[in-house]
């Protein structure tokens, strides 16, 4: 019976980093939506604010920070599309033979399930990690070509 309490505890183990992983994957999520938002609302307004009053506008500066908060939004659209997650849980009409397996055995089964979904879900989570990044990089370039797009030239 102890060897089991190691299987379980080990199983648990696999379950928290699967768990954490999840809210990491949430938090990501609202983040992403969030920033896309703001660049949506960033892109509007800086359109009205330039049809309204073209003159002293830098037209490449403009057009290239629009582009690329274009491309960021949708970078973010791309992070927030629904990815194909596996579940540490099995669909017991597709593994029956789980209900034939002695406890020691549905145990290993188990976990080395919680840990094959645990590697391919932070796969994807590294992926949005990394598209995130670039968007936010991308942000920032666009909001400073943008502000210099509508800077006047410095006299010294």
């Amino acid at each position: 019976m102890e060897e089991n309490n190691k299987f379980k505890i080990l199983f648990e183990s696999i379950k928290s980093k699967f768990d954490y992983l999840s809210i990491a994957d949430n938090c990501l999520d609202g983040k992403a939506g969030t920033l896309m938002g703001f660049e949506i609302t960033l892109g509007i307004g800086y359109l009205s604010f330039v049809i309204g009053d073209l003159e002293g506008i830098k037209f490449y500066e403009g057009v290239i920070g629009l582009a690329l908060l274009g491309i960021s939004t949708i970078l973010l659209l791309i992070v927030n599309w629904p990815k194909n997650y596996i579940t540490i849980s099995v669909n017991i009409f597709d593994h029956k033979e789980y209900l034939e397996k002695s406890e020691k055995d549905l145990l290993l089964q188990l976990t080395s399930d919680a840990q094959n979904a645990f590697t391919e879900n932070n796969k994807i989570l590294k992926r949005k990690v990394k598209l995130y990044r670039l968007a936010t990089a991308l942000l920032i370039i666009s909001s400073f070509l943008l502000i210099l797009s509508k800077v006047g030239k410095f006299y010294v």
